[in-house]
């Protein structure tokens, strides 16, 4: 049997599963095409019941949406007025940014380094108009991440008042033992909102399905804020399968930590910094502007993210694919340095 042969563009910038979705989740999407004629069930019943099994909480926990982005939105729209204000650290996914500002509320920036987040920093942010603090862990686009003590201590001192919003879109690939288990932490902190999604570690992100973990009145709250039908028939059955086929999640950990340290070990070789990663992509400092190089690879047919809109002009973050495509960007990037 001939090997696969490496396709171009090679496209590392989203953050994507480089194994694509597991074989169950694609029958399952296959077997709900025939009933696509039908509105699908707007509580997403099933799902919730399987999610709340996996994650071991009650299904009137959990609300889904089309994508995790969606849902934070949600939760801006229901909760954030011109009147408000919300937190956000420093080098945090852009998206949540545009999020706050579209509801009139104000933007707070909080000061923090690539490589940690201080919950210091961020409880001296407050102030009497602050109404949710979001928090992305582990972050992109650094890769690092908040760490339980540091995030017990913000809970703690949090008002409770104040929400707070972690997104977890990777947690799946955590491996760290100090990683804040936030489920756990959902019965001592009612202000307290978890947001997962399927489109990363479950390779799904054409099929647009995330769901937050909280207090059920939260869930009441978004629920009454969130028009139907938001998540279609085929994401939902895809999803649920997904869960089940555990064989495929395990693959997808090992070919992600194989090419994580295939990747930082060979950036490494070729001098260039890379931030710690706890993720499925690395973020790389090139000491320089990264736009050159962003450009020379591009023209090689290898997809990568520029981070200018994060304030980092000298970064550029890079998803880990399959083996041989980690190797022929790395191949390439030795030839163009």
């Amino acid at each position: 049997m001939c090997p696969r042969a490496i396709v171009l563009p090679i496209k590392l910038d989203k953050n994507e599963n480089p194994l694509g979705p597991s074989p169950l989740a694609i029958a399952a999407a296959k077997k709900a095409l025939l009933e696509c004629h039908r509105y699908p069930d707007s509580a997403g019943s099933s799902l919730k019941t399987s999610l709340a099994s996996h994650l071991g909480v009650l299904p009137n926990a959990i609300t889904l949406g089309n994508g995790s982005e969606d849902l934070l939105a949600l939760i801006a729209r229901t909760y954030l007025t011109a009147k408000n204000s919300a937190v956000l650290p420093k080098y945090s996914f852009t998206g949540i940014a545009k999020i706050i500002q579209n509801t009139g509320a104000q933007l707070q920036i909080v000061a923090n380094t690539y490589q940690s987040i201080s919950a210091s920093e961020i409880l001296s942010a407050l102030n009497t108009t602050t109404k949710i603090i979001f928090i992305v862990n582990p972050n992109n686009p650094t890769g690092t991440y908040i760490n339980n003590r540091e995030l017990s201590y913000l809970l703690y001192q949090l008002p409770a008042d104040k929400l707070i919003v972690i997104d977890e879109a990777y947690a799946e690939y955590v491996e760290t033992s100090d990683y804040p288990n936030t489920i756990q932490l959902l019965s001592n902190y009612p202000n307290l909102i978890i947001s997962r999604t399927f489109s990363k570690f479950y390779g799904l992100a054409g099929l647009r399905l995330g769901y937050t973990i909280s207090h059920p009145q939260i869930v009441r709250d978004l629920t009454h804020n969130c028009l139907p039908f938001t998540v279609n028939t085929i994401a939902l059955a895809a999803s649920q399968a997904a869960l089940y086929d555990h064989r495929h999640a395990q693959l997808s950990r090992v070919v992600n930590q194989q090419g994580r340290e295939q990747l930082i070990q060979g950036l490494k070789k070729l001098s260039l910094a890379v931030l710690p990663s706890y993720t499925n992509f690395v973020c790389v400092d090139l000491q320089q502007a990264s736009f050159p190089l962003y450009k020379q690879l591009l023209n090689e047919g290898i997809q990568v993210r520029r981070l200018y809109d994060y304030g980092m002009s000298r970064h550029l973050r890079i998803s880990i694919g399959l083996k041989k495509q980690n190797q022929l960007l790395l191949g390439i990037l030795k030839k163009i340095l």
